[in-house]
């Protein structure tokens, strides 16, 4: 029987997507509302799926709501996905998503996250890439626009 760890993989995906979560809701309120739910299901014949979701309201309103899933097939075969959004009452806010592919065999391996954070305060916008491929690595991209379009250096306009 092979074992797969998606904790780490899962968490590592949505890790950047809660911190974004919890510093846009620093300034937002002390006061929350949460929710969540979970189901895993296994078919007996080695194939496992994974479902979970999860949401919050702000006494502020603020609103964000995060899903992951995964598969793992009876041949080895993974694949998981996850999504993140929130909103800030002040019209700031951040999305993520994220994927991860495994073969059976383990002879590949991919996988890919995307962020975009929208700052009300200045009204800059960035968008970053990250993707993986087992063999070649990663590779990461980012930029950042104005509120008119404006290509501007990411992290000048705080």
């Amino acid at each position: 029987m092979t074992s797969i760890r998606l904790t780490p993989i899962l968490g590592a995906v949505a890790c950047t997507a809660a911190t974004l979560v919890l510093v846009l809701l620093s300034a937002q309120s002390a006061h929350a509302q949460a929710a969540g739910q979970r189901r895993i299901h296994g078919d007996g014949s080695g194939n496992v799926h994974g479902a979970a979701g999860s949401g919050f309201n702000t006494a502020a309103g603020g609103q964000g709501l995060r899903t992951r899933s995964f598969e793992r097939n009876a041949d080895g075969s993974v694949d998981a996905r996850n999504q993140a959004s929130m909103s800030t009452a002040n019209g700031g806010s951040a999305e993520r998503s994220g994927s991860f592919t495994r073969s059976a065999d383990g002879s590949s391996a991919s996988g890919a996250r995307s962020t975009t954070v929208n700052n009300a305060r200045t009204g800059v916008t960035f968008d970053g890439q990250t993707t993986y491929t087992k063999g070649s690595g990663f590779s990461r991209s980012a930029s950042c626009t104005d509120a008119a379009g404006n290509t501007v250096t990411c992290g000048a306009n705080r």
